[in-house]
């Protein structure tokens, strides 16, 4: 999973595929320009898929306004994912220079406003939505080769708004 917003500037950085039962948290607190804290799995992660599945995905209850990422961490938690969680050491870059962030919050307002219950989810473990109840439609697909030595599915993909959980996903 990658953040749209988030470049990477550093190539010791490892999007090497990790293996069933490992996590790989590219974008570190240690790293990260903007987030430090010990919790925090946001930015870029990498895991199989037969992992991402175990956790049931990500939460369907955050539209658009972020901290999901905190939630995805307490689903880690509770499938024991987090003890193979491996982050980037001894870089030779630092939070300053490893990444560029580009999410402007003037021109993304409402990613940074709150809606109805948003402040009291935050950080709270979603039992009842995940990847099995997400509605969605495959748009477009297209392949993307990288120096000649892999090929990259990108899929183009309309969410559907569940207003039961995020009646604010029309705002």
């Amino acid at each position: 999973m990658h953040d749209v917003d988030l470049l990477p500037l550093n190539p010791q950085l490892n999007y090497s595929y990790p293996g069933k039962g490992i996590v790989r948290h590219v974008s570190s607190p240690e790293y990260h320009p903007k987030y430090n804290y010990s919790k925090f799995v946001g930015g870029i992660l990498i895991l199989t898929m037969s992992d991402y599945k175990l956790v049931n995905g990500m939460s369907n209850k955050y539209w658009g306004w972020g901290l999901e990422d905190d939630e995805f961490y307490l689903r880690l938690k509770d499938a024991n994912l987090l003890s193979s969680l491996q982050r980037p050491v001894n870089l030779t870059t630092n939070r300053s220079n490893t990444f560029r962030h580009i999410h402007d919050p003037k021109l993304r307002k409402r990613d940074f406003k709150k809606y109805g219950n948003q402040k009291e989810m935050t950080r709270k473990r979603d039992h009842t939505s995940g990847l099995d109840s997400v509605k969605y439609r495959i748009v477009g697909r297209n392949l993307l080769s990288f120096r000649k030595q892999s090929v990259v599915s990108v899929l183009n993909i309309e969410l559907k708004c569940d207003l039961k959980w995020t009646d604010y996903c029309k705002s």
